[in-house]
């Protein structure tokens, strides 16, 4: 199918296969309507005479067979059948999950690792979806610094999951437990990234301990897509730290045979690229950050009107995490302190579009591992008055007063609308 914006076409969808959907590009919309039958993206059923927009591409799911209509910038589409081994998958960790609920312990813990574009993203949102669909309540940890899917760049996180996300935008994030890290990539401060892993492995257990329903659904990790190196280690230290007891390998038997040898005692699975996934470059990676810092400040589908107000430099205290002076081993956890450390940060003009977390932390000497309850954007800064001005989702004043910098930044662009 080759289609100028604005045409339609109404496609029947076979039972049992899928449709996969390829765009130009990322600056187009493409859109997808049921018109009769069933279908399902992402594990999430589609809602009949729904309209759902898309700047990515995608594949619709029939089991029973469905008329679809399609509209938009679209480079091609074609028809395969369905990839099993997502399904399967699940009904594999719901006979984990049935096991706890009859025993009382915990039920599958499951870390998924690979390289970038092989699909990793499309499994996580897929398992939890499916879980869901059964009633489950499974935890979901985003570790993905640079395309999170939990909150804003440069952040990891955890959210409680008990119902199917939007097919379009996600899982709903209002329950989300958010730790800043600050940077686009781990390397950036690969120490942190491993406190900042190790403190939510430490909080996991109480998250499970909330219920029974809880505990017995489990845990979905996402990764991201640094597999060498420190993000080598950062996998095997989230596997530690979590008590992962099932760990998915997407598109890498190197990356398979390390951890084979390394997690001998975790049930680790090889799953192929899964198919129709697309590379993103890095100018695709880096529009969709900005996008999500957008989208942060003014909404997506339904436009949100942030607040602009300044804020008295004497009323907060802004802090930044200091970078290891030496080469980074792992071995350094256990005495982080002697190499890694919170820095005040003067403010002055250094601080335009920069992004500042602000910290649940009471104390300054709790505010890197600390969560933190939102985020604001320096705009301007005015030295003589000693105030500066910062875009935020909520009204004057600011709920917290310790603030934490990384390199993250946002300057809006023109091509939004707000």
């Amino acid at each position: 199918m080759e289609d100028d914006e604005g045409d339609n076409e109404i496609l029947n969808l076979e039972a049992g296969k899928e449709l996969r959907v390829i765009l130009k590009d990322s600056s187009n919309v493409a859109s997808v309507e049921l018109i009769d039958g069933t279908g399902e993206i992402f594990g999430v059923e589609m809602v009949k005479n729904k309209i759902y927009q898309f700047t990515s591409s995608f594949a619709v799911t029939s089991f029973q067979g469905c008329t679809l209509k399609l509209r938009g910038n679209i480079s091609r589409t074609y028809t395969v059948n369905p990839n099993r081994d997502i399904y399967d998958l699940h009904l594999s960790l719901e006979e984990h999950r049935k096991y706890a609920d009859k025993n009382g312990g915990k039920g599958p813990i499951v870390l998924i690792a690979g390289p970038t574009d092989v699909g990793k993203s499309t499994l996580t949102r897929s398992l939890l979806n499916y879980a869901t669909r059964l009633g489950r309540k499974p935890l979901y940890i985003d570790l993905d610094v640079g395309q999170s899917s939990i909150s804003i760049p440069g952040t990891i996180g955890v959210l409680p999951i008990d119902e199917p996300g939007d097919i379009v935008k996600g899982f709903n994030d209002a329950n989300s437990s958010v730790y800043f890290f600050g940077y686009k990539s781990p390397g950036l401060n690969i120490l942190l990234y491993y406190l900042l892993i190790k403190k939510m492995g430490e909080t996991l257990d109480n998250r499970l301990g909330s219920s029974q329903s809880v505990s017995s659904s489990g845990v979905i990790v996402d990764t991201c897509g640094w597999v060498t190196g420190g993000g080598y280690k950062s996998i095997v230290l989230a596997a530690k730290s979590f008590d992962v007891n099932v760990l998915l390998v997407l598109g890498d038997k190197g990356l398979y045979a390390g951890l084979m040898e390394d997690l001998p005692n975790i049930d680790i699975k090889f799953i192929h690229k899964l198919r129709g996934v697309v590379e993103r470059s890095k100018g695709v990676r880096a529009e969709r950050r900005d996008n999500l810092l957008h989208e942060y400040f003014y909404g997506s589908q339904v436009p949100l009107k942030p607040y602009i107000f300044d804020v008295k430099f004497s009323d907060v205290q802004i802090f930044q995490v200091s970078y290891p002076e030496c080469k980074v081993h792992i071995d350094m956890l256990q005495d982080a302190h002697r190499y890694i450390s919170l820095v005040p940060v003067s403010v002055s003009n250094y601080l335009l579009n920069h992004i500042l977390a602000l910290s649940y932390a009471d104390s300054a000497d709790d505010v890197m591992l600390t969560s933190v309850l939102g985020f604001v954007c320096v705009t301007s800064v005015n030295m003589d008055n000693q105030t500066f001005t910062v875009l935020s989702p909520q009204p004057s004043p600011l709920p917290k007063n310790l603030l934490l910098m990384g390199d993250i930044q946002y300057k809006k662009k023109n091509k939004f609308k707000s």
